[in-house]
C-alpha cells in the first residue's frame, strides 16, 4: 500500500463555524486572508478610481464582488499551487515576448561579443560595430530583404 501525504493537506484547513453553530458552507483559512486582500483591493479601486459613493448598497456590492472574485481565485489556488505561483504564472503569461506580426519590421542589435570575436568576417561583410540589422517580416513582398 502506498502511503501519501494527502490527509495532511485536509487536516484543519477549513473553518466550520463557532461552537454550536455550523456554517452552511466550508470556509478555507487561506480563502479568508486572500478574501481580505481582494476586499481591500476592490474597495480601493471602487472608491479611488471609479469614485463610487460610500453607501450601504455600494458596500454590499463591493463585498459581493470580492466574494465572487475570491471564490474564482481559490478554485485555482490550493496546497500544490500557492497564490504566489499562480500570480507569477499569470504575470509571465502577460509579459511573455510575442512573435512579430505580419508586416512588422524587426530590429536586431548585434551583441558586442559577437562583433569582437568575428571582427574579420564583419569587416569583410561590411558590418561595423554598433550597426543595426533590420528585417521586414512581410514575406509576401520582399522575402529575406536585409537592410542597414
Amino acid at each position: 500500500m502506498i502511503d501519501n501525504d494527502d490527509m495532511l493537506h485536509r487536516v484543519d484547513r477549513h473553518y466550520l463555524g463557532p461552537t454550536g453553530f455550523t456554517l452552511p458552507f466550508r470556509l478555507r483559512y487561506a480563502a479568508v486572508g486572500l478574501g481580505a486582500v481582494i476586499l481591500v483591493t476592490v474597495f480601493v479601486i471602487a472608491r479611488a478610481l471609479v469614485q463610487v459613493p460610500l453607501s450601504y448598497t455600494s458596500l454590499v456590492v463591493i463585498v459581493g464582488v470580492s466574494a465572487v472574485l475570491t471564490s474564482k481565485v481559490t478554485k485555482y489556488v490550493n496546497a500544490d499551487r500557492p497564490v504566489r505561483s499562480v500570480v507569477k504564472a499569470a504575470w509571465n503569461d502577460l509579459t511573455a515576448p510575442r512573435p512579430p506580426k505580419q508586416g512588422q519590421t524587426v530590429t536586431v542589435r548585434i551583441p558586442a561579443a559577437f562583433r569582437t570575436s568575428r571582427s574579420a568576417q564583419d569587416h569583410d561583410s561590411g558590418l561595423h560595430s554598433g550597426d543595426l540589422v533590420t528585417r521586414d517580416t512581410d514575406t509576401s513582398s520582399n522575402e529575406g530583404n536585409l537592410s542597414r
